[in-house]
């Protein structure tokens, strides 16, 4: 992982494919050229899927954020530009109809917060804490998806101070998924487990989650049944019943 100008490493084992920050030397601060190649990459996962991403990073730390030193003497019409794609990024991971797994190892910070936010499932180790330092380098911050994530009380308190959150009290308010002593198993393990199951069914599970969050309870009624009854049309379904039956564990193959 020693080549740097490479800002974004991307990885495909069989179903399952794996994000890797690569700017170590800045703790993985984001630039807008690695903004653009995580763009690009999505992208191109979105139309030659794999079951399962893994977000992960180049040690030391998971994100410092976004990289204040791009921004030095940088014109407003960059920094717009800048802004408007990190939020094009993080809405696409949010969106990409693939489970994403974050493998946090260290210090998330802003934007490397809302990355890790964007995932699926978080695995955190002891060593990670998160911050939006944002104010206190005099920008705002992003907000409404930590509020989705940990609601109003707790994104206030962590948005307004500025405040570190270790990696326990991230736990306990739902921004990590998990604590655990290594991030990188976890997540992979993890990703093993998801690449096993139904393709269409996880797929069609993580829409109805946005839908949930983002439309409401009617809609996301509707969408269930549109997917339930369209289930019943797939070999992975007719799989499924066979694989009950035979008292064997079914074999998917996402048709």
């Amino acid at each position: 992982m020693s080549d740097e100008t490479r800002p974004l490493l991307v990885s495909r084992d069989g179903d399952i494919a794996s994000l890797t920050l690569n700017r170590p030397r800045v703790r993985n601060a984001v630039s807008h050229q690695l903004l653009e190649a995580i763009e690009q990459t999505l992208d191109e996962l979105l139309h030659d899927r794999p079951r399962v991403i893994v977000l992960r990073a180049a040690a030391p730390g998971f994100c410092a954020g976004i990289d204040l030193k791009e921004t030095l003497d940088a014109p407003p019409a960059f920094v717009r530009e800048r802004v408007s794609t990190m939020h094009r990024v993080l809405r696409k991971l949010r969106a990409l109809p693939v489970p994403i797994v974050a493998a946090i190892d260290g210090s998330a910070v802003g934007l490397g917060v809302e990355l890790a936010i964007s995932a699926d499932l978080r695995f955190a180790t002891a060593a990670s804490r998160f911050a939006y330092r944002e104010v206190a380098v005099a920008v705002p911050s992003p907000a409404h998806h930590l509020v989705r994530i940990v609601g109003l009380t707790r994104a206030q308190d962590l948005l307004l101070t500025a405040r570190w959150m270790e990696a326990d009290e991230a736990e306990r308010v739902g921004l990590i998924t998990r604590l655990v002593p290594d991030a990188e198993a976890a997540a992979a393990n993890a990703a093993r487990e998801i690449a096993e199951l139904a393709p269409r069914a996880v797929q069609d599970t993580k829409e109805n989650i946005w839908i949930s969050v983002r439309v409401g309870v009617e809609a996301a009624s509707l969408h269930h049944i549109d997917g339930v009854a369209m289930a019943a049309l797939t070999v992975d379904r007719r799989e499924a019943l066979a694989a009950f039956r035979e008292k064997r564990p079914p074999h998917f193959v996402g048709r």
